[in-house]
């Protein structure tokens, strides 16, 4: 029996371990789920909540309860990973010997990469909707507002769903005009690029409806300091934008347990192929979703065609086969452009997918389907 430890029980390792159980018998492998949170949370709806989309109740469940049945969960944390002796320990004390490791444990936010927004986020016109309680406040805040400098503030690439901050200046742009208060507001988005997107047709597209509804794009910005008491965002090129609200996306980076490892790069992230998903320096170790070093968009739709590819290739390995799925970086960035209209960037390593259209059926399936198909078929392996 093969013993298989997956680190993270958020949708890459519960969709990798889904998969990996619907395929593998109980007498061919043993599977187990580490993780120090007891909750499992759908983050691709944080966006949504800010604009009032949907609720935060319907966005978190109990852990244990997608745990895919035959798998076994230890609600604890990663604390050392010892890759030439095949184990891991936790800060509760257990050592657990694998025969292969996922690591799965996600992206890090890292407040304190901007000077001053750990200590005055959620207060000062300073937000965020990358975590639910900042969604939330987010929401508050945008309900609020009668006028002024609506900022959004992008950190330099890699960090999880890249969209998601021009979601967020383009839903609010659309919720000022609705509520006809536009005239009182300029709309700014902040980003490390030389543009507002990276890859053509969406670049184009998008680089066109920000100028048709007077978005300002501030290019070339990396965020380094936010002064509450004169409410400017500065940067470390020198700029400085004034704001009344500044939505902030925080910096990503890997987890603490992975510093100084073998296994990842200077900013804690996995390093592994990116067809073939296993470590670069250890073939008995993979990396699934925005933990890793992928050249793709950190997102959920990635994690879930890794998942599909991962689960393959070490299922056939385990029984003694050549695995020969390729991971071919496809991704999807749902892009809410508006009440009612939505864009859907889907890519791979190599090219581009669908059409750069604005959709109200892409609207449909973002607000009202996935979720449930995330919480039904996905994290069970069937989607």
């Amino acid at each position: 029996m093969s013993r298989i430890v997956i680190v993270g029980g958020g949708s890459g390792g519960i969709m990798v371990a889904a998969r990996l159980r619907n395929t593998l018998s109980m007498d061919e492998a043993k599977i187990t789920i580490v993780d120090r949170s007891d909750k499992h949370v759908y983050q691709p709806a944080f966006t949504l909540v800010a604009f009032g989309l949907d609720e935060p109740e319907n966005l978190v469940r109990p852990m244990a309860s997608v745990i895919p049945p035959g798998v076994t969960f230890i609600h604890d944390e990663v604390v050392s990973i010892t890759p030439d002796g095949n184990y891991i320990e936790t800060k509760g004390g257990r050592k657990l010997e694998y025969d292969y490791l996922i690591l799965g444990s996600g992206a890090k936010y890292n407040w304190d990469e901007i000077e001053g927004l750990k200590d005055n986020l959620g207060k000062d016109g300073v937000h965020t909707f990358y975590t639910l309680e900042g969604s939330v406040g987010t929401k508050k805040a945008i309900e609020e507002f009668e006028g002024g400098e609506f900022v959004v503030i992008q950190p330099p690439m890699p960090f999880k769903c890249p969209g998601a901050p021009l979601k967020m200046a383009m839903m609010a742009e659309d919720y000022f005009t609705r509520k006809g208060i536009r005239n009182k507001v300029n709309v700014t988005l902040t980003t490390a690029l030389p543009s507002v997107f990276s890859r053509e047709p969406y670049a184009s597209k998008l680089t066109e409806i920000f100028k048709n509804r007077n978005i300002h794009v501030e290019t070339g910005f990396n965020p380094g300091k936010i002064d509450p008491d004169n409410k400017i965002v500065k940067s470390w090129e020198g700029k400085e934008i004034k704001y009344d609200i500044a939505v902030v996306t925080p910096h990503n980076e890997g987890e603490d347990v992975y510093e100084d490892s073998p296994v990842a790069d200077p900013s804690n992230f996995i390093k592994a192929d990116k067809h073939k998903l296993i470590s670069d320096a250890f073939d008995n170790i993979y990396a699934i979703g925005d933990c890793a070093n992928y050249p793709t968009s950190k997102t959920g739709a990635g994690a879930r065609k890794q998942a599909e590819v991962l689960a393959r290739n070490l299922a056939a390995k385990i029984r003694g086969q050549e695995g020969k799925a390729s991971y071919t970086g496809h991704t999807i960035c749902p892009l809410l452009t508006r009440h009612g209209k939505a864009l859907f960037a889907e890519f791979d390593y190599d090219k581009s997918i669908s059409p750069a259209e604005e959709m109200w059926s892409s609207w449909i399936l973002k607000v009202y389907m996935l979720r449930p198909l995330y919480w039904s078929l996905m994290l069970r392996g069937r989607l």
